[in-house]
């Protein structure tokens, strides 16, 4: 059933009984959403209300929160990163753009690991006066493809050549080659690396998958840096499903992202934990504990206790820049709960003097919803990163330009 064209969003009936097994635990009917009371980010741990002067230090109460309940806490392990050229084609795609493939080597304690970096520079001129390109860093939770492949190869789900033609700077990296996406896999990724250098295992806080991810975003921010086309105020990083919750934990751990984009990342993303709709903590821990902190799974049965919801981990990307997307058919991943985490981040943004999307109706399908630094879009069909994702979160960028 399609939704009027100016009717907020609703789940379609028919899809939420097909999709609402009996006997099933999950559910998928907003009459059934156990009523919730959210953690106020603007109070801090004293229950004192939180000025534009005091969020720094209400900011690093809710880092600490997320990193000891969520996502764990990263290895303070001394390392040195290294960028090699593996290869290079100039003029592709008709000339609009170069293409590089480059190896970013972690070198710590002796040993070293390193992961593809695909990157794409276009080659016209800047527009304005400006001589610096923005850069949309793609974190990959798919196939990761070849430099050839890439290039030869269009693919909707990075259409790195239309990113190009609209003047931004396109990385991509690949999520399973930073740390494997796999149960039983912690040796041989990243966290492993990590845990053999510095002679000590995980405990019950230490980082997962997601956050592992999240820190191989920052060094290709790292290179990014580097390049005098790139301009260091309009970094993005833009991730799928479990790809937009470690963009979304990147952008927090690490302030120099300009803006966060997740697209369809549900719980353990924007999705609010409380609303236990779709996917919930004790599904996604069972079926996916090596993405967070062992911690998290303890909170399967009592998300109320849950110090933290996701509404926060947008406010900690405040002031700066997030956009989040869901798709009219993927219920798992809670539309209203992703949507709900953005309007209650809102009057963080306004703390500290910015505009942000507060209208708690969502919008109609297909129609973008933008104020200030934040912004959001219900595509409509399945589960996916599309070329309309893409062009809808472009265009969010270019206001941020204007």
């Amino acid at each position: 059933m399609a939704n009027g064209a100016d009717k907020p969003w609703q789940a379609d009936p028919e899809l939420v009984e097909k999709k609402s097994r009996p006997g099933s635990e999950i559910n998928y009917h907003e009459s059934k959403v156990p009523s919730y009371d959210l953690p106020d980010p603007l109070v801090d741990s004293a229950g004192e209300a939180v000025t534009a002067e005091s969020w720094p230090q209400r900011r690093e109460e809710l880092m600490e929160l997320f990193r000891e309940h969520v996502y764990g806490r990263r290895p303070s392990v001394p390392y040195r990163l290294n960028a090699i050229n593996v290869a290079r084609h100039e003029g592709v795609f008709e000339g609009a753009a170069d293409a590089r493939e480059l190896k970013l080597e972690i070198t710590s304690g002796g040993e070293s690991y390193a992961f593809t970096l695909l990157l794409f520079t276009p080659t016209g001129k800047v527009a304005g006066d400006e001589s610096k390109r923005p850069a949309i860093v793609f974190l990959n939770n798919r196939d990761f493809p070849t430099l050839k492949q890439a290039i030869e190869e269009p693919n909707d789900f990075w259409p790195v050549r239309q990113i190009c033609e609209r003047g931004f700077v396109a990385a991509s990296v690949s999520t399973k080659q930073i740390d494997p996406d796999a149960k039983g896999k912690f040796d041989e990724g990243l966290r492993g690396f990590f845990a053999r250098v510095s002679g000590t295992g995980p405990d019950e806080h230490s980082w997962g998958a997601l956050s592992a991810w999240g820190w191989g975003l920052s060094r290709v921010v790292d290179y990014l840096l580097t390049m005098p086309e790139v301009d260091p105020d309009r970094i993005a990083v833009v991730g799928h499903s479990r790809g937009g919750k470690a963009a979304l934990w990147a952008a927090a751990e690490d302030p120099r992202i300009a803006v966060a984009y997740s697209n369809n990342s549900g719980c353990g993303g924007a999705a609010l934990s409380r609303r236990e709709y779709g996917e919930t903590v004790k599904r996604i821990t069972t079926a996916f504990p090596y993405w967070f902190c062992k911690h998290f799974a303890s909170y399967g049965d009592r998300v109320a206790e849950l110090p933290v919801d996701q509404h926060q981990l947008i406010a900690l990307i405040a002031p700066r820049s997030v956009y989040v997307t869901s798709a009219t058919e993927d219920l798992w991943a809670d539309p209203r709960g992703e949507y709900l985490s953005l309007i209650n981040a809102a009057p963080v943004f306004e703390r500290l003097g910015k505009s942000a999307v507060s209208n708690p109706q969502m919008p109609a399908a297909d129609q973008p919803r933008t104020s200030g630094q934040t912004g959001y879009h219900i595509r409509s069909g399945i589960h996916n990163l599309t070329p309309t994702d893409w062009q809808h979160f472009m265009d969010f960028m270019k206001t941020l330009e204007d």
